[in-house]
């Protein structure tokens, strides 16, 4: 049996500009809404490594290394564990390192009538 998904309004557009980050809690859960470039991401705060608040870490692009010594900037996002450094794709919450073994839920976001809203 399918559950319809659960509504909650996270706050005003304008109280949420690119680059920052909301920390909510839904019903005993920590979650991170992030702006990044005026697209809305929700990640669990919770690292699975060792239980980080995972949210309070930085988002930033992805580093891939094209060869020896060349490095670029993907269009990927990740979050970086303020603890000890696990990355997390802010769009599937798989790990880089290992992305058959860790993830944090993340939850799709939408804007509503002015309103950021985390689909649970």
């Amino acid at each position: 049996m399918s559950r319809t998904a659960t509504k909650h309004v996270v706050c005003a557009v304008d109280e949420l500009p690119p680059g920052e980050r909301k920390i909510i809690d839904l019903d005993g859960r920590s979650i991170g809404v992030f702006n990044i470039e005026g697209t809305y991401r929700a990640i669990r705060n919770i690292c699975p490594h060792h239980g980080a608040p995972l949210c309070l870490g930085d988002p930033e692009k992805l580093m891939s290394a094209s060869g020896p010594y060349e490095y670029m900037l993907t269009d990927e996002w990740v979050l970086r564990c303020p603890w000890h450094g696990y990355e997390f794709h802010l769009e599937t919450g798989r790990t880089v390192y290992d992305p058959d073994d860790m993830r944090v839920r993340v939850y799709p976001v939408t804007v509503e009538d002015g309103q950021v809203v985390l689909h649970d």
